[in-house]
């Protein structure tokens, strides 16, 4: 956001970026703050009046007990006024403090905006966690910010009392401090009730207009202008603030462990891993245990250095000498091979410890916990936990476990990634692969670029170009497939959020709480709103709203024995590695997955027959379809015999490989979750171009402007729709074969008769012309309709060849 103050307060769209810092010229909190207990003594009058309970003779002796003290009735700026009159303020904080809770409760009651306790309960006193002058170490957060937020939350108050503006900051305050028996770290969570303070306007409120107030909201890292328009020398804080502590250190590890393993570095570095384990001694509260994981992506390559190179393991590091032989018998066998958590109490009193556990008694480790790291249902590694100590981890212990095994499996996975991902790299740089049919000009560049180093001359290899050759291109999409995949992840969402709905109902009929209404109303406008169509954030809004505000309420509801089925059937539809319900989508992808493969292993099982009638470049994306280009040409291969009859050929047999790919996707429909709809397309371009290696993408690409009109086309044609009309021009069932010149259309014509002749397509040939495309004009289609239902004469399942289908076919 700007620092510039003199901007519009009329704003419609604020502009934020990611790297504003804080604005606070002051070193002092800038507020005038008293200590008073006046709002607790209007409370306890306001009490007798108006509560009959209320002991009223109780009330009659403290209001006499503060006659006899005056210097309790107004401002105190000597704290050493509380000690002396302790016993009065014993009975003034009795609703504050209950007896029943004064041993165990963390609470404490400060002057305002100050960290500085004058009045706690034992346990707080005892954890120090008010004591001394360094707040910001022990709230992990620098001197400038903490003012920041005090200040901050000091103008929210004045925003809602003089200017019934709602303005919260939900930054909740956190104290870090080492217990003093473990020497671990210990996170308390602090909540502030300002029930008892009180702020009021020394000279006369300035009124601000709504705009305003916006503008100032919008801005709220810039308190110094907050300080030009409110001066903090208008205003005073009395009263006092009652601090309430929770102990939150299994979530702030958690959370911060999450934070970390985020980090690439995380397992694989030395000070990452120690970060880890000292982390989960705070999590467990032992400093004693030790860390170890150790990847596994599969059993076989357990002996291999790949596997080894995320090894940090108790005794599984990479120049240990452990065998995969070795896992027989041992407690690690059926982590790795059945994915089952073990845990050993003392590993001295096994009867016949394996060669493993002899080196985990060497290295002085008793007690341990092994457990499998599962990505997608395959068990990817494992993690380990020991201690010298027999019994000091436990089955309870894996309870906690449970909460981290799966981030310590999504950072073991993408360690994985990354090491395969350096792997091809390599690969790539030195390796590329080379379709064998142009194999030899690759050769050829090489043996010439060795004797030109010979030779001392240039070192740089030599443009490898093929001229003159024809391209082939086809592709098979899935109709609307960002529409299929919107619709799956929208009834994901709504079957999850009736689940939830069903737990709120179920919930409610044993707690009849108005909040759970409000829930309720909050799942059903998510529902309405994503009902008919699903918005860009629709999905991460609804999940959040499911994983913060419903189900963390599930183990309230269960300890309460209400909605059990409910959370039972939710929890069962969640139970996958997404934690969402993930049916449609399942569905969507599956389908996906089959119609891609069918596609992708039948086109590669013909194109390998059809290398052999004739030598031709073949490359194949993978997308939501799938898409082809082959090209055929003398300069391709090592003898340039080359014959445009085999250019006709192989046409008409991309025609006949295009109407059994449609025959077998309206087959396969019938085993689809979801039956997805494919759309084919044919590019013809009957001139011949030259394509060019590209060393820094490792691919062919066309060369030279006269054939850059043909990529455009490929890229832009898939959108195309019949001119004159918003009829897309590729459709289920039908086969589009743009074309540009007539000769093209004349030839293609030929090759639609001979297909109707053997039933391969319907009688009627469309002929369209396309919509113009940006930057490309006069392209002009034929458009046939597929046999999908009779059976051809021809079975090529039975052992007929599409190819020498096509060549019985006279095609000069």
């Amino acid at each position: 956001m700007s620092k510039h103050h003199q901007a519009s307060f009329h704003e419609t769209v604020v502009s934020m970026t990611s790297n504003d810092d804080v604005i606070l010229s002051v070193d002092d909190f800038p507020f005038n703050t008293t200590l008073s207990l006046s709002p607790l003594i209007s409370y306890w009058q306001h009490k007798a009046q108006q509560d009959p309970g209320c002991n009223t003779e109780r009330v009659r002796q403290l209001t006499d007990l503060l006659n006899n003290t005056p210097e309790l009735l107004g401002s105190i700026k000597d704290l050493s006024v509380i000690e002396k009159h302790i016993d009065a303020i014993d009975l003034l904080m009795e609703d504050i403090f209950p007896n029943a809770l004064w041993e165990n409760d963390l609470k404490a009651v400060s002057v305002p905006f100050r960290f500085e306790s004058f009045y706690a309960s034992p346990k707080l006193e005892e954890l120090k966690l008010l004591e001394g002058s360094n707040y910001s170490e022990k709230l992990n957060i620098d001197q400038k910010t903490l003012l920041f937020r005090l200040t901050l939350q000091a103008y929210t108050i004045i925003l809602e009392k003089f200017y019934n503006a709602n303005f919260y900051v939900d930054e909740p305050f956190v104290f870090t401090i080492n217990d003093k028996f473990t020497g671990l770290q210990r996170h308390y969570k602090v909540d502030i009730d300002l029930k008892f303070m009180e702020v009021k306007a020394t000279k006369e409120v300035k009124p601000l207009a709504a705009q305003q107030i916006n503008f100032l909201i919008n801005r709220y890292n810039d308190l110094d202008l907050w300080m030009q328009l409110l001066p903090p020398e208008n205003f005073e804080f009395s009263g006092f603030a009652i601090y309430d502590f929770t102990e939150v250190t299994m979530e702030e590890t958690i959370s911060s462990l999450r934070y970390d393993l985020l980090d690439k570095d995380s397992i694989s570095s030395e000070e990452g891993f120690e970060d880890l384990q000292q982390k989960l001694r705070v999590l467990f509260g032992l400093p004693g245990i030790q860390l170890g994981f150790a990847s596994c992506p599969n059993l076989r390559e357990f002996d291999t250095s790949y596997a080894r190179r995320i090894w940090s393991g108790l005794i599984l590091t990479q120049d240990c000498d452990l065998a995969l032989s070795d896992l027989s018998g041992s407690i690690y066998e059926p982590v790795l091979r059945r994915g089952h958590t073990i845990v050993v109490e003392d590993l001295n009193v096994l009867p016949n410890p394996s060669r493993i556990e002899q080196k985990l008694l060497e290295a002085g480790l008793r007690n341990l916990i092994i457990a499998p790291l599962q990505y997608e249902g395959h068990t990817i590694g494992l993690m380990e936990l020991a201690s010298p100590i027999p019994g000091e981890l436990n089955a309870l212990s894996t309870i906690k476990l449970k909460e981290i095994l799966p981030l310590f499996a999504l950072a073991m996975n993408r360690s994985l990634d990354e090491l395969r991902s350096s792997i091809q790299s390599i690969i790539k740089e030195k390796y590329t692969a080379i379709h064998p049919i142009v194999e030899w000009r690759f050769t050829q560049a090489a043996i010439n670029l060795l004797e030109k180093i010979e030779r001392n001359a240039s070192s740089e290899i030599e443009p490898i170009v093929f001229r003159d050759i024809y391209p082939l291109y086809g592709s098979s999409d899935i109709r609307s497939s960002a529409a299929e995949r919107n619709k799956a992840i929208q009834g994901d969402l709504l079957e999850q959020l009736v689940l939830a709905k069903e737990v709120i109902l179920a919930a409610k009929d044993n707690m009849p709480l108005s909040i759970l209404d409000e829930l309720m109303f909050k799942i059903d406008k998510y529902s309405q709103s994503i009902v008919h169509e699903l918005g860009s954030g629709d999905e991460g809004l609804i999940l959040d709203f499911l994983r913060t505000e419903i189900e963390p309420l599930f183990e309230h509801f269960l300890r309460r024995d209400s909605a059990q089925h409910a959370i039972q059937a939710y929890r069962s539809a969640i139970n996958n590695p997404y934690k969402t319900v993930y049916n449609k989508r399942r569905a969507y992808e599956e389908s996906l997955f089959m119609i891609n493969e069918t596609i992708s292993s039948f086109l590669d099982r013909e194109e390998e027959k059809a290398q052999h009638i004739f030598p031709h470049y073949f490359e194949k994306y993978k997308t939501d379809g799938l898409e082809y280009n082959i090209y055929i040409g003398a300069s391709l291969l090592n003898n340039g015999d080359f014959q445009p009859i085999y250019l006709k050929n192989m046409r008409l047999w991309q025609l006949m490989l295009t109407c059994e790919i449609a025959r077998r996707i309206q087959k396969l429909r019938a085993n689809l979750k979801l039956p997805l709809e494919i759309t084919q397309l044919i590019l013809v371009h009957s001139d011949s171009i030259s394509i060019r290696f590209r060393l820094d993408e490792k691919k062919f690409d066309v060369d030279g402007a006269n054939n850059i009109r043909y990529e455009i086309i490929k890229k832009r044609i898939d959108k195309a729709t019949v001119r004159g009309s918003e009829e897309r021009l590729t459709q289920p069932g039908k086969i589009a074969i743009v074309y540009s010149q007539q000769k093209e259309a004349h030839e293609y014509v030929r090759y639609l008769e001979f297909l109707q002749s053997e039933g391969y397509i319907e009688e009627e040939i469309e002929h369209l012309e396309v919509e113009e495309l940006q930057g490309v004009q006069g392209l002009k289609a034929l458009r046939v309709t597929v046999n999908l239902r009779e059976n051809l004469r021809h079975n090529i399942e039975a052992g007929d060849e599409l190819l020498n289908i096509a060549q019985s076919a006279s095609l000069n």
